[in-house]
């Protein structure tokens, strides 16, 4: 066998796929008395199997033998000799076949495009393979074609232009955190799913209030699952000297916010609840009761599809989430599902995270640089959307 297998080596290279193996006899009566041979199944690369496998034969069969440690396989005093049928109908077919899905599925989409004009049906793929849910490309689509001539519709920098402002006005943002006269702290808690980055997110706001703009913080954390949560969350409060407090219940929340009665902004970490545990997210509003925040932001992952977004939506719905914030968007593949979630969560859009760098890597939300991010576009390709306003 391992002589075999050598000669795959040397034939097919070190990327030689094993397809399957077998030792049978030849000779002797029945497969009794017969000479043991081992034959090898192979292809050169796992990309050249097609559905039906395409099989590559090496095959060492002559007189002369060799046994190593009782076992004989074949050999031949020249390189060994290759056998592999010919395919090159079965690759005209898998081409024919895949060709024929294409059209299928290309159809399905035209389709489902509904009255896309032909001008525009271009523009509106690139939106769905942007994560721009149907419905929403379909909208946007007809606000372009009825603000334009179907001559203008041929002018791809003009469509790009008016599909950017149509963007823009369906990207409700918040803009960043404001600061009113009032008569105690103003209290802001996030929220969402185990691993969206929740606790960097917080120490991120915390830094940039209390390092830029000279706010006085105060944070808490009733994320009492996650020691290590807990421990990175204290090392950022220790390096922005700011207080920070470990509470485990609403009453032992609602003290720690009395105690800092002083800060202009108290932050809320949350332990991350999955949109499926329904028990641990009611837990969530026997904390928020017990002292109200002014703001509920949640936290989704942009790297995640619609439909775990969605359901994340729909369960942390109950808490009052007014706010949400996008994170990893540098981790995205792409940045259509901004729309729907927002429209589906019917909050504004407060900031975007795009790396794990404190206290930098975040920014407020806002509407032109993300409907450029959803195009697809450079800084300056939708530089000509305030001219076509004015």
């Amino acid at each position: 066998m391992a002589e075999a297998l050598r000669k795959v080596k040397q034939a097919f290279g070190g990327g030689a796929v094993i397809i399957s193996t077998r030792t049978h006899a030849k000779g002797g009566l029945f497969g009794i008395g017969g000479r043991p041979y081992v034959e090898i199944t192979a292809a050169r690369h796992a990309s050249d199997l097609p559905g039906p496998l395409r099989r590559s034969m090496i095959q060492g069969r002559s007189s002369g033998e060799k046994r190593t440690d009782g076992a004989a396989t074949t050999m031949r005093h020249g390189p060994a000799r290759i056998s592999a049928p010919d395919v090159s109908g079965l690759f005209d077919e898998v081409g024919s076949l895949r060709t024929l899905v294409e059209e299928l599925v290309g159809e399905s989409r035209r389709a489902r495009a509904g009255n896309v004009p032909d001008q525009l049906y271009e523009t509106y793929q690139k939106l769905v393979g942007n994560e721009v849910a149907e419905r929403i490309a379909q909208r946007l689509i007809e606000r372009v074609r009825h603000d334009l001539t179907p001559k203008q519709m041929g002018d791809i920098r003009l469509v790009r232009t008016r599909l950017a402002a149509a963007l823009e006005s369906m990207l409700p943002t918040a803009g960043p955190i404001r600061f009113a006269e009032r008569g105690g702290p103003m209290i802001i808690a996030l929220v969402g799913p185990t691993g969206v980055g929740k606790t960097t997110t917080v120490a991120k706001l915390a830094a940039n209030f209390c390092l830029r703009e000279n706010r006085r913080v105060g944070l808490i954390t009733i994320d009492t699952y996650r020691i290590a949560a807990i421990e990175q969350l204290r090392t950022y409060a220790q390096i922005i000297d700011v207080p920070l407090e470990v509470v485990a219940s609403p009453e032992q929340l609602r003290d720690a916010v009395l105690r800092m009665s002083d800060r202009e902004v108290i932050l809320i970490d949350t332990a991350g609840r999955s949109q499926r545990d329904a028990l641990k997210v009611k837990e969530l509003k026997g904390f928020f009761r017990a002292v109200k925040p002014h703001e509920i932001h949640l936290v989704l992952s942009g790297t995640c599809g619609e439909a775990v977004l969605n359901q994340t939506i729909d369960r942390f719905r109950e808490v009052g989430v007014d706010r949400i914030i996008f994170t990893k968007l540098d981790e995205a593949i792409g940045f259509g599902v901004i729309l729907g979630c927002l429209e589906k969560a019917e909050a504004l859009l407060s900031y975007v995270t795009t790396g794990q760098d404190v206290p930098d890597d975040i920014e407020p939300g806002e509407g032109r640089m993300l409907a450029r991010l959803i195009l697809g576009t450079e800084p300056d390709g939708v530089a000509p959307v305030d001219q076509e306003r004015g």
